[in-house]
């Protein structure tokens, strides 16, 4: 029988009557990557921000940072004023002393800048700045599972 021909599925992922009871759609849906958005006013000088996940958060994917400076094409220019960041998640330095514009899209050809560690749910995550002129926006979105 040919498989790949006219009778083929759609969606040759999608494999429709396995998923039974509404337990078992709620255990994948606890196994889909998720987002969360951050957008932060970065003064002048050192800062530092607290980023809080759901409780139900078990695996950390990675971040990706994008600058956020209205009238002017972000995507060209980049971050102007935040010079480096450092992220931690519960004491452990996992980025230091970084441009920013290595977790942007310019830098990046996946989504995002992958970092995989493992979460508790009751975790510390921190970013910091260091930002030698004016203050500029950053948003920042974080995937995890």
């Amino acid at each position: 029988m040919n498989t790949q021909g006219l009778n083929a599925p759609q969606f040759p992922g999608l494999q429709s009557g396995k998923l039974k009871s509404v337990e078992q759609v709620r255990d994948l849906i606890k196994k889909q990557r998720r987002l969360k958005g951050y957008t932060f006013n970065v003064p002048n000088g050192q800062s530092q921000q607290n980023l809080q996940l759901s409780g139900t958060a078990r695996v950390l994917l990675g971040i990706q940072l994008i600058p956020i400076a209205p009238g002017t094409d972000t995507f060209i220019q980049g971050f102007q004023n935040i010079t480096e960041i450092s992220f931690k998640v519960n004491n452990e330095i996992i980025i230091e002393s970084l441009s920013p514009q290595f977790l942007t899209n310019y830098a990046n050809d996946e989504e995002y800048c992958d970092i995989p560690r493992p979460l508790s749910g009751t975790d510390q995550i921190t970013i910091s700045f260091t930002n030698s002129g004016a203050t500029e926006v950053c948003a920042i979105a974080v995937y995890y599972i």
